[in-house]
């Protein structure tokens, strides 16, 4: 029953653990054009003495042309065992992105994209009750050769926190992101790192780092390696400042 409980617990700290959330391993980093989606969903429920129960949904879609890029997301998360919850989260995002330079097929894309973006989430983990933020800045890709890439991304945004000690919280936040894929002769190396600093207190700032290693075995098989790791210098009471969790695993699918 206790080993039930602390699976649980272990899902949740691991969908739901920071504020920022990765959008950069949900874009389409090829030439395609046009719509894409996807929708994960699970539930379990194991009775034994007591009946636990958890659930989740992660939605996805995405549009892009060679000169716009729309992307929406969502991710809800819910764990619940005898009278106690152990996580109850969900999250819903938009962005859209315009590459700088008009396009046609004698010009080479600009490296350069302004995006504007939207999020709304609650977190019972972070005794988050609500928040929201809306923001823009601009995008950078550093290279793209033979498979491997680099990005760097500057925004500014507005956000708006209610926490369930009933406290509101109102900044502005500079968001700073560098992300990679490198890829050669099988192994794999992925990862982005966030910075966001308030404005007006460099000190109150906020940090997320998530990192994959991996080699692919076959074709659509690999062994990976993930981490993940969050820093808040002013979290909410009662919740830790540096949370951070990992994973050991095969994959089963294309590389990322």
């Amino acid at each position: 029953m206790k080993i039930g409980f602390i699976l649980l617990l272990i899902l949740s700290l691991s969908k739901f653990s920071a504020q920022i959330v990765n959008i950069e391993n949900k874009r389409i980093y090829d030439d395609s054009s046009g719509i894409s989606g996807s929708i994960s969903a699970n539930f379990s429920a194991v009775r034994n003495q007591d009946l636990l129960l958890s659930a989740g949904l992660k939605p996805l879609i995405q549009y892009k042309t060679p000169l716009h890029y729309y992307l929406l997301i969502a991710d809800w998360n819910y764990s619940k065992g005898a009278n106690n919850t152990f996580s109850n989260a969900g999250m819903i995002h938009f962005r859209y992105a315009y590459r700088l330079n008009k396009i046609d097929k004698h010009v080479k894309k600009s490296p350069w994209k302004l995006e504007a973006y939207a999020q709304v989430q609650y977190n019972q983990l972070l005794r988050q009750k609500l928040r929201a933020l809306s923001g823009s800045g601009i995008r950078w890709k550093m290279f793209d050769i033979n498979g491997s890439r680099a990005f760097l991304g500057s925004s500014a945004f507005y956000e708006y926190e209610e926490l369930a000690t009933e406290e509101v919280i109102r900044n502005f936040r500079w968001s700073n992101y560098f992300s990679w894929f490198i890829y050669k002769n099988n192994f794999f190396f992925t990862g982005v790192n966030y910075f966001q600093p308030k404005f007006d207190d460099f000190k109150d700032t906020r940090f997320m780092g998530q990192y994959t290693i991996g080699y692919r075995l076959r074709t659509n098989i690999s062994v990976r390696a993930d981490f993940m790791i969050f820093y808040d210098s002013r979290p909410a009471e009662n919740v830790k400042n540096t949370v951070f969790n990992s994973s050991f695993g095969l994959q089963i699918g294309l590389v990322d």
